[in-house]
């Protein structure tokens, strides 16, 4: 089975992909399954017109490797000077189209969930990049633009599976946005009609319930692999399926507040962890009061203060 990190715009930077990395090796170096990670999400546009504003996406240490680099846009050329530039000068194991984001400011731009609206024309998009790299080319989309567009986004789908090596499927419509419950069948159909080369991943918010549920996960041994997104803030450990200790958990929070200084610096590298904390310790007594607390520090030192209160309490 293969697991993925699906790619997050400030989260699934290069010091939390470090972290996944590490407790997957820690438990599943040996097993049969896959860890695949994914950069954020780099802009062709700005690729092309503002370099310096991107360029931190596209870090990443030989450690969380294999790693696939997502792109967005709307502007074929654009893409297409992106895709090879970044082929040339990284060295990244693939490289993948956002056709799914439902964020407004993507969609106004033409890029996202808007390329499902035009599948002719990003049909062509796929083809064109595909055809224009080495490393294998990737997508990552919806079930369609609503429930009436299902079927035109199946075929859709199939006929971009012939120069796709992985896709990556949100079983929900535009219109469904992140509620309603997802059609597994759907991506169960695509499964079946796909080009056999081309790997079908489930993207949804899997969570350690849903990893523990037998029929999901016979469901999901028909695909070739699940990504997980929401669900796996603050908690590597949903891809081994491991509950860790308090002092494994506790040793996890440090290296990643640590990595995350040394990319930036330390007060802004502090004040953006706190987008993870809350979801680290929610497990923990008290959780809310010391959430609370963090948000209201700036340096290391302040941190470790809470986090070594937190082990005393």
């Amino acid at each position: 089975m293969l697991y993925a990190l699906a790619p997050m715009d400030w989260i699934t930077d290069s010091a939390y992909r470090q972290i996944v990395k590490k407790i997957w090796n820690k438990y599943k170096k040996d097993s049969p399954d896959e860890l695949l990670l994914y950069t954020e999400f780099v802009s062709s546009d700005w690729f092309v017109h503002n370099f310096e504003g991107v360029k931190h996406h596209l870090d990443y240490v030989n450690d969380e490797k294999p790693l696939i680099c997502q792109i967005f846009g709307s502007n074929l050329q654009k893409l297409l000077y992106t895709a090879r530039e970044i082929e040339k000068n990284y060295d990244f194991d693939g490289i993948d189209l956002n056709v799914g984001c439902p964020a407004p400011k993507i969609m106004k731009i033409g890029a996202g969930s808007a390329l499902m609206i035009n599948k002719e024309n990003t049909l062509e998009i796929v083809k064109t990049l595909s055809e224009s790299l080495k490393i294998p080319f990737s997508i990552k989309t919806r079930a369609g633009v609503n429930e009436a567009d299902k079927s035109k986004q199946l075929d859709f789908i199939v006929k971009a599976s012939n120069f796709c090596k992985i896709i990556a499927i949100h079983a929900r419509t535009l219109a469904q946005q992140h509620s309603w419950e997802p059609d597994i069948d759907f991506v169960l159909k695509v499964k079946q009609l796909a080009n056999p080369n081309c790997k079908i991943i489930f993207n949804w918010w899997v969570t350690s319930e849903k990893l523990a549920d037998k029929s999901f996960i016979e469901k999901m041994s028909l695909l070739d692999g699940i990504m997980i997104w929401q669900a796996a803030i603050g908690n590597p450990w949903i891809f081994v399926w491991v509950e860790p200790s308090w002092e494994e958990r506790k040793q996890t929070i440090l290296e990643h507040l640590q990595l995350n200084i040394q990319a930036k610096w330390e007060r802004r590298g502090v004040i953006e962890f706190r987008k993870f904390i809350g979801s680290y310790i929610k497990w923990i007594p008290n959780a809310s009061k010391y959430r609370a607390e963090f948000m209201k520090v700036d340096s290391f030192d302040e941190f470790l203060k809470i986090i070594n209160k937190m082990g005393s309490d």
